[in-house]
């Protein structure tokens, strides 16, 4: 590999370890809804030069987490009501599409998604039973996109990514206003249950009452 390349790689490199920081301090409000992210500070906080830190932030754009502004900068997208009806729309029917496909899976394969999103929610008991409602959030998040990717289907694994980052940011932002944490692991236990069991319907109907009071 060339010098030139070497640099390239190194500065890809870079510039995903800092989006990975900037989305991390997007979805827990350390940058407000409509704040400005400055390039040259960033560079100079991560003691780099501001072309990583540009990727960076081009990066975030493209998920839909900053929008660029013409020739004032770019900034923290403000998500509306009516954008958060949107994102929960689309998480319905991107997890009801990946339900399709796991129902199809033989029952060995299954239970072996069962057993690993099983493996979650025991963590989300955790979480509830300490009173923990971020944790138990990040953790509501990570079963249902650890369900999306149990359909090995990698366009729409993808697809669901930047949905359910957006999605996190909405919840995150909104701690205090949801359901009792009991109710979560009630939730995630059952759609265990209706995994396991091939159930198409059932889940639709589980995915369904789960994110539709989040529209309201």
């Amino acid at each position: 590999m060339s010098a030139a390349a070497t640099l390239g790689l190194q500065s890809q490199q870079t510039s995903a370890i800092i989006a990975d920081h900037l989305r991390e301090q997007v979805i827990d409000g350390s940058f407000a809804p409509g704040a400005q992210l400055n390039e040259a500070r960033i560079a100079a906080d991560y003691e780099v030069s501001r072309g990583p830190v540009r990727e960076a932030l081009q990066r975030l754009v493209q998920e839909g987490l900053l929008e660029s502004r013409r020739n004032r900068g770019v900034f923290v997208r403000e998500l509306t009501d009516e954008d958060a009806a949107e994102i929960f729309a689309a998480r319905e029917v991107l997890e009801c599409a990946a339900a399709a496909v796991i129902a199809a899976k033989p029952s060995a394969e299954r239970a072996s998604i069962a057993s690993a999103l099983s493996s979650v929610v025991a963590e989300l008991h955790e979480a509830a039973d300490a009173g923990d409602e971020v944790r138990a959030l990040r953790l509501d998040h990570a079963f249902h996109r650890r369900f999306v990717e149990s359909a090995g289907n990698s366009r729409l694994s993808r697809a669901y990514s930047t949905i359910a980052t957006e999605s996190l940011i909405c919840t995150s932002h909104a701690v205090g206003a949801h359901p009792a944490l009991g109710d979560f692991s009630t939730h995630h236990e059952e759609l265990v249950r209706l995994t396991e069991q091939g159930d198409i319907e059932g889940i639709h109907e589980a995915v369904h009452r789960h994110l539709t009071p989040r529209t309201a």
